[in-house]
């Protein structure tokens, strides 16, 4: 067992610290979305977790000149989203690629203790790579995807209305 530990404790100063520090650049971006998210939410609703269908909320407060703001934010949005999800999608192949790492270093080495070890680094850099993958994907993923795609379409309702008004008053 102490083996194990030792091994998980060296990973963490190899290649799977190069994960790590992914993950940790990952968050950030999830952050981020989420914020804007957040704001994005406020202006439409006035809070943020107030769906359109429940009571009162600004939507219809909300102006042509706001709602081309908003839609700005919102694109900004949906670049971050982006290259969040597409981080959640990469982090198993960076795992699988330290798996490769170490089973090459078997290649060279002779003996079960040495390749016991490399199988053990290799196992350890599929785990946390699976594993932010999924952690990704169920915290931020699920729950801001929805929400990210709820935004837009009111927006671009909003904006539809105040484009249908000035082709009606062009008609007139």
């Amino acid at each position: 067992m102490s083996v194990f530990f030792e091994i998980l404790r060296n990973n963490l100063w190899g290649y799977d610290s190069f994960i790590f520090v992914i993950a940790i650049a990952n968050a950030i971006v999830l952050f981020i979305s989420w914020l804007g998210v957040r704001k994005v939410q406020k202006e439409l609703r006035g809070a943020p977790d107030r769906s359109l269908v429940k009571g009162a909320h600004k939507i219809d407060e909300v102006g042509y000149e706001e709602a081309l703001e908003l839609k700005v934010t919102c694109e900004s949005i949906n670049k971050t989203f982006s290259f969040f999800t597409s981080f959640i999608s990469i982090f198993p192949y960076i795992g699988i690629l330290g798996t490769v790492v170490a089973m090459i270093g078997t290649a060279g080495d002779g003996g079960f203790d040495a390749m016991q070890k490399s199988f053990l680094v290799a196992l350890t850099s599929t785990f946390w790579g699976v594993g932010f993958a999924v952690l990704f994907k169920l915290i931020g993923d699920a729950p801001l995807s929805p929400r990210i795609e709820q935004i837009n379409a009111d927006i671009d309702r909003v904006i539809a209305k105040y484009d249908s008004k000035e082709i009606d008053g062009l008609e007139d």
